[in-house]
């Protein structure tokens, strides 16, 4: 018993090192996840206007769909987010609704691995932090019945650091996924609005031709 007590012991401690490396490179990734967040949604502050004026230009008049717009739309790119990957992506075959409509379902996708992302560090982070915690605490412990202070200490610092640490990553990516969730969401209900406003607009040129 004491033998398997020693072996869970010494691969537990082994375990601080690598959870404290992977955690800090958490750190580091939410920081710059924090940069990329505050510049979208600059981005996406500015462009707001622009995308007002946009909707009202599409239809105009009202019961038609204007198709030079949806073609500056896709000339322009004065976009950000999943409008602009639709707009650069769909560029060269916005006349074919097959490929159009698999675009759309391509950017579905990449917008759920976006918001997975932000779910991994969601969970990660806390369960980081926790282990964290409770690795030095055996340490902590056997110093505390050695009556070594400063080595007990020590492990509760490093306990203590690794939560907050792992709280700090957990509600930054938890943060960062509600308002991107919102974000993505509009996109794809902007992007299959132009998709079917595109469709119609095709339909009504061909109404219109004298083959028609």
């Amino acid at each position: 018993m004491e033998s398997l007590v020693e072996v869970l012991y010494f691969l537990s401690t082994a375990l601080l090192i690598p959870v404290i490396v992977v955690l800090l490179g958490f750190v580091v990734w939410s920081l710059m996840e924090i940069g990329g967040f505050l510049r979208e949604a600059g981005e996406r502050r500015r462009q707001k206007s622009s995308w007002q004026s946009f909707l009202t230009e599409l239809y105009n008049p009202p019961q038609f769909v204007n198709k030079s717009a949806i073609t500056s739309f896709f000339q322009q790119n004065e976009y950000t987010g999943l409008l602009s990957s639709f707009a650069v992506r769909g560029r060269g075959f916005r006349q074919s609704e097959l490929h159009l409509g698999k675009l759309v379902s391509d950017l579905e996708i990449e917008a759920a691995s976006q918001l997975a992302r932000m779910s991994l560090g969601l969970r990660v982070g806390p369960m980081l932090g926790l282990m964290g915690t409770l690795i030095p605490l055996g340490p902590a412990l056997v110093g505390l019945s050695t009556g070594n202070i400063e080595e007990m200490a020590q492990h509760l610092v490093v306990a203590f650091s690794t939560t907050v640490l792992g709280l700090f990553v957990g509600g930054t990516c938890y943060g960062i996924w509600l308002v991107r969730r919102q974000w993505y969401s509009r996109d794809l209900a902007d992007i299959e609005y132009l998709y079917h406003c595109l469709h119609a607009a095709e339909g009504e040129h061909r109404d219109a031709s004298p083959n028609a």
